[in-house]
Parts: C-alpha cells; structure tokens; sequence
C-alpha cells in the first residue's frame, strides 16, 4: 500500500451515531473540508437539521444500527448517494452504569448488539463494496471505529460497555490484518472521557451519576479527538488516541495489572461514595 495523504475534499465517508458528540462534530468538521457525507442516526431530525445548516448536500439516513437490516440498508443507499465508499466511520454506541453481575441480560444483549454488532454489520455490508473499487490515493477504502481508551482497561461499573470496547479493537486488529492486501485500511479510535452527551444520557439509563454537582472529571473536548480522526482519515493509521499519556500508562497496566487495580479501585471508591454505593 502506497502512504500518501488523501484528500478530504469530495471524499465519500459514511457516519454512524452523527446525530450527538463525536459523530456529530466529527461531521460538521468534515462537511467543511469539502467531503461528501452519508449521516446515519436514529434521531432523523437532528441529522435533518444539521445537514440544512451545512448547505443541505449530504444524505441523511434514519439507521438504528442495532438492527441488522438499518446497517445494510445505510450502507447500500451510502455506497449509490456516493459512489464510493472511501470511508466508513462506526461511531454509534452507548455505555451504562451497573456492576458486572447486576447487569441485566437483555441490557447485556443490547449494549452488544448496538456496540459491536452494528459495527460488524456496517463492515461486513460495506467492505465487499470497497474490494471493488479502485485505489483513490493509496487505498481502496478506509473502515474507521470509534472504540475507546476502555478497551485497553475495564473500568468499574462500566464493565458491560468496556467489553464492547474490547471487542470492537480485537475486531479492529483482526481485519487490519486480513484486509491489507486489498489497499484497505483499518483504525481503531480510543478516546478518553469526552465532553458529550454520552454520560448523560449513561447518568439517566442508570439512575446514577458519575461526578459531583459542577464536575466533569478528566475529559476531552470531543474537538480535539475529532482532530485526531481526521488526520487519521487524511493519513491512516492503525491507531488514534487522544491522550498519548493515557497510552502509555495502559502499557504499564498490560505489563503490571495491579497498578491498574490500585487506581480503579480508588475510582470505585469515589463513584461509589457519590453514589451512596457499598
């Protein structure tokens, strides 16, 4: 595969989950370089707004991607709006907040079903197409999923969601692998907390909260991971985190496990003690 920098400007890119946080600026920033969108979401509406406000060119597509048959379809009307499908970005996914043992098996379902099955069913409609086209500046296409610096490290009372995570880098690695030889790139995206609606809307599924009255935590703007993902659509690469510090630390994690138990446990202690929690 040749390395040489794509270029933004009429690059066809499908995104998952474009209607809130990543998904959304991820949009807005590649609508403004000149790339031509396809923009899946349930929330239709919000997708139909946003698109209006960037000019009205981009094709908007209600798409549940916990169902199969929303994935395809995102996918086929994707591939005819654009031509070609340079870039797929699987984004939509959603975390809760439970113990391992006290989640629920269907909440255990979903959150698979939505986490790594409507990412594999994205690929496995779209990557068929992408074998057929021809090479556009080193590569036939690009598969592009948001995973997260958790899937390097299960977090406390987010095990359910972290374990998606998980999975979706190990499907990462994998097709990295298996699809070089067909000038197709894959890149895996771990974020570290990011100002978005994500702990919301997790703080609500789970009647829960994860920060005191006026805190966030440590968390990135979901401007500056989106930076990092354009530059790895523009120039791909296998990985792409926010935090390199992160990074490092989660090595040190892989090679001394305890010291990644000792500084969760102090999170447990914290979210459990917010929560009234024992």
């Amino acid at each position: 595969m040749i390395a040489m920098a794509r270029t933004l400007r009429d690059m066809g890119i499908i995104i998952t989950g474009a209607s809130a946080g990543i998904g959304r600026v991820l949009a807005e920033s590649l609508s403004g370089a000149g790339a031509k969108l396809v923009l899946g979401a349930r929330r239709i509406e919000r997708l139909e707004e946003m698109n209006a406000r960037l000019g009205g060119r981009h094709r908007c597509v209600r798409c549940d991607v916990s169902r199969r048959s929303d994935c395809e379809q995102l996918i086929a009307r994707g591939a005819e709006f654009l031509g070609r499908i340079d870039t797929l970005v699987c984004n939509a996914g959603y975390g809760f907040l439970h113990r391992v043992h006290e989640t629920p098996a269907d909440d255990f379902e979903q959150i698979f079903r939505t986490n790594v099955f409507g990412t594999t069913d994205c690929i496995r409609a779209a990557v068929p197409i992408m074998m057929k086209q021809p090479i556009r500046e080193g590569y036939r296409g690009q598969i592009m999923i948001v995973s997260s610096a958790a899937a390097r490290r299960g977090l406390p009372y987010s095990g359910a969601y972290s374990a998606t995570k998980a999975a979706q880098l190990s499907l990462s690695e994998a097709a990295r692998v298996e699809l070089l030889p067909h000038g197709i790139a894959v890149t895996s995206v771990h974020p570290i907390g990011t100002q978005t609606e994500f702990f919301d809307v997790a703080e609500a599924a789970s009647n829960k909260r994860i920060a005191g009255p006026g805190e966030t935590g440590h968390r990135h703007s979901a401007d500056r991971v989106v930076r990092g993902m354009i530059r790895a659509i523009q120039n791909p690469r296998r990985e792409v985190w926010s935090s390199p510090r992160t990074r490092v630390l989660l090595a040190v994690n892989a090679i001394m496990p305890w010291t990644g138990d000792q500084i969760m446990n102090r999170e447990r202690e914290k979210f459990e003690g917010l929560n009234g929690l024992g």
